[in-house]
Order: C-alpha cells, then structure tokens, then sequence
C-alpha cells in the first residue's frame, strides 16, 4: 500500500478498490480475447508435459493475465490442476487479503468474515474459494484454501499459533510434506514466502521482521467468532522484501541461484511462463543463505558492502 492510499479512509478505500479491480480485469479480457484460447486438454497437456500427475500436492501462486485466453477463463484453469492431481492430490492457493485492513475495520466495527471475503491474489484464487468443496484456513489475512487428499492436514492448525507461518500452518506444513510451490506466470517472490516459515521458527534468523501482537476478531470460514493474538510481518521491515517495489535485484539473484542449482524448474502453461519448486529443498536452502546474510530482505546495496562492491552471487552456493 503506497503513501497516498493510505491517507484515503478505509471505507472510501473499499469502494474505490472494486472499480479499479474491474477497469483492469475488462483491459485483460480485451487483450486476452485476441489470442487463440487454450482448451482445458491443451492445459493439462502443459501440465502433464511438466511433470505433474496424480497424487501431487501443490500450492499454486497464478497471474491470470499471464495465461492468455482461456475457454471459460479462469475455471478452466482450475479445473486443469485438479483433474491432473486428481482427488488423491491436493491443490492449495493463497486467499490473502490486508492486515492494515483488517486492523482499521475492527476500529470500525468491519469484522472479516472469511466466509464471504475475497481473496486479493487475483481471479483464480477467487474462482479457487467459492469452489465445490474447497475449505479455507483460519486466519483473518493470510489464509489458505485448499481442496484434495491433505486438505483438512494442511489448514487444520492454521490458528493454534499467533504467528502466520508457523510449523504448523499451511506453509509450515507444506515445507513439511512433499509439496511443490507452483508459479503460473508470477515471479519467484510468491515463492519465497516459505521464508515466513523459517522467520517464525528459527531463532536464529538474522533480522527481526515482527510487529508486537494485536487482538484480531474475524468470522472462521466456519461461520464461528474468532478472537485471538496474531502477529503480522513489520510493514517497515517489509519494505526491501521480494516483491515488494523496487526489489527486482534480490528477484532476479534468487532466480539465478535457485535454477542453477536445479531447484526451480521452468515451463510452459498456456502463454504463461511458470516454474515449480519443491517446497522442503527451498526451505533448506533458504535456512542455509540466511546464515550468509543472505534473505529475502537483502538489497543490492547491503550485499556490495558485504562484498567489497561485489555484486556477483558465485559465493552463495559456496
């Protein structure tokens, strides 16, 4: 959230939020409807092509746009991991929405309810929750959704630590388990938010990246009342995290690292440029670089001084 928008009040920011949303969404229909559309056999042939089959369990970060156009648009597309994984596997997406949101609506009597709020991590995850079947973790800004064999294991104890990534949360569980972190036209950065799991579990981790605890009320997908701590990511640490704006630097070097070490696979799906990881090697990885100084906080000019004006990652995987 930039500076100007935080000075727009909270209920101003909310109307004027589904309108941009929906000037977007027509710009990339419209671009969309040019291309010749992908079938939903064309998409579970680049999905088969890339190695995914029965049983998998994946956690899948998508930017529709990225896609192309699809027949039935974003249906299509989930209805393509979840026929490939098929009921024994599990599909996960994220269904995140504001902490700053969250924290301003209580003040005001706005009370989440995750039974009706949406997700803010484009149109497939918004397909992804209102779909037959899928449940959604306990949290009033960072849940999960997931459907499948291990539904019920990955987000049962999303609310059981006041920390979003514990190791018992759908990310600590998916680090876990054999899962693979799925992007589809994003870039690495929704991947590495598998760090947040070793952020909220190892001491050790070298930069405090917490603010203290707040009382959050919300609605459980459940339909119940829930009043708990949770504590959320420093919005000022955040600010030099992947992904944020101007962090295209530490994006690129974690790409590079990670593909030559062969942790991070690239393919096709539709237009879109996609990768997948496994969940655990990155984990590990991750843990290993932190030790370095090395995190997803790093910034180009922090690493120079820690190089002596070297900016070249040869000595990561040393």
């Amino acid at each position: 959230m930039n500076k100007i928008t935080k000075l727009i009040p909270l209920s101003m920011r909310k109307s004027i939020r589904p309108l941009s949303n929906k000037l977007r969404s027509t710009v990339r229909k419209l671009r969309r409807a040019g291309m010749e559309a992908s079938t939903l056999a064309d998409l579970k042939a680049d999905l088969s092509s890339a190695g995914f089959s029965r049983g998998d369990v994946l956690m899948v970060h998508s930017a529709m746009s990225k896609i192309g156009n699809v027949d039935e648009g974003a249906e299509t597309i989930v209805r393509s991991f979840l026929e490939t994984v098929d009921s024994s596997g599990t599909i996960m997406m994220p269904a995140y929405g504001s902490a700053a949101d969250v924290e301003e609506g209580m003040q005001s009597g706005n009370i989440v309810d995750l039974r009706i709020q949406k997700s803010y991590m484009g149109k497939i995850t918004e397909v992804f929750r209102t779909w037959d079947g899928v449940k959604r973790s306990s949290h009033p800004f960072s849940s999960v959704c997931a459907i499948g064999d291990q539904m019920d294991y990955m987000l049962e104890a999303h609310s059981k630590d006041p920390n979003i990534s514990h190791s018992d949360s759908p990310l600590g569980r998916i680090v876990g388990s054999d899962a693979q972190i799925v992007g589809i036209g994003v870039t690495i950065a929704v991947g590495m938010a598998v760090s947040h799991v070793l952020e909220d579990t190892d001491d050790t981790f070298p930069i405090e990246v917490h603010s203290p605890a707040f009382e959050a009320k919300y609605i459980d997908a459940e339909g119940n009342m829930i009043t708990r701590d949770i504590i959320r990511f420093d919005p000022e640490i955040s600010k030099t995290r992947i992904g944020s704006p101007d962090t295209e630097w530490i994006n690129e070097m974690l790409t590079q690292h990670f593909t030559s070490l062969g942790v991070m696979r690239h393919f096709q799906y539709g237009k879109a440029d996609s990768w997948v990881m496994k969940a655990a090697p990155v984990f590990e990885e991750l843990k290993r670089l932190a030790k370095k100084g090395i995190t997803i906080y790093l910034t180009e000019a922090q690493w120079k001084a820690m190089n002596e004006g070297n900016s070249s990652i040869d000595s990561w995987q040393k």
